[in-house]
């Protein structure tokens, strides 16, 4: 039998596409972006304030850094540092700066630190989106082409797994992460969760510690704790 939970409101942001929390367990802040609003978000749960700053550009991601207040955002166009503390942003790496309609989606670091981020075309959201892994040093791997809308992403506890989201082909795909010779590739590709609901989108994703996928689904105001080996829904959040 399916678990249900009920989420209660903790903050109302007003954020006009809010997207991508992240937890800092060394400063107890909880960041996120706000993609059209073209704002990096960040809530102090001790103090209970809510922290807004401006950015230029879209911003479609938050990771965290080894550097407390120190954040890596993906825009549109680049990777940037941004220091919260300084309101400083500083370029790290240009990313697809020939496709002018492209922007960053979602983005999470692995054990290994390494960044791995898609991107997504803002007009149509057809096929022009492609996933990335970029280690710390700078190294990039093109994983993946032809993305809808890049979003959700986990691991395995051991590492072997990769589970990713396009939200256009409404499923959840698990890969092989293969790093023979250095390199990275996705092998052996398998849909481990197909949506039934045409009035909602896989969207944001996590690994719990018992190796299920928490959903955040676009249009059906739920999250959904999935089994990867069974593609069973065993809890909800409504």
């Amino acid at each position: 039998m399916k678990t249900i939970y009920h989420a209660e409101l903790m903050l109302e942001s007003n954020c006009r596409l809010g997207e991508g929390p992240v937890w800092c367990s060394l400063t107890n802040l909880i960041y996120w972006v706000d993609i059209e609003g073209r704002t990096i978000n960040w809530y102090d749960l001790q103090t209970e304030v809510h922290h807004c700053s401006a950015i230029s550009r879209r911003v479609g991601m938050v990771a965290l850094t080894t550097t407390p207040y120190k954040l890596l955002l993906g825009l549109q166009g680049s990777l940037c540092w941004y220091d919260i503390k300084t309101n400083n942003l500083e370029l790290w790496k240009p990313l697809e700066t020939n496709l002018s309609l492209n922007r960053c989606n979602d983005g999470q670091v692995d054990s290994k630190g390494r960044l791995w981020v898609g991107t997504m075309q803002v007009e149509n959201q057809k096929s022009e989106g492609n996933l990335y892994c970029i280690s710390s040093t700078g190294a990039q791997w093109h994983l993946l082409t032809k993305l809808g809308i890049s979003n959700g992403m986990a691991w395995s506890e051991d590492g072997r797994y990769f589970f990713f989201i396009d939200s256009l082909k409404r499923n959840i795909r698990r890969f092989e992460i293969d790093e023979t010779g250095g390199q990275i590739q996705l092998l052996r590709e398998k849909v481990v969760y197909q949506s039934k609901h045409h009035d909602e989108l896989p969207n944001g994703m996590c690994v719990d510690i018992d190796g299920n996928l928490w959903v955040a689904f676009w249009g059906g105001f739920r999250i959904a704790c999935i089994n990867p080996n069974t593609g069973e829904e065993v809890a909800e959040i409504k």
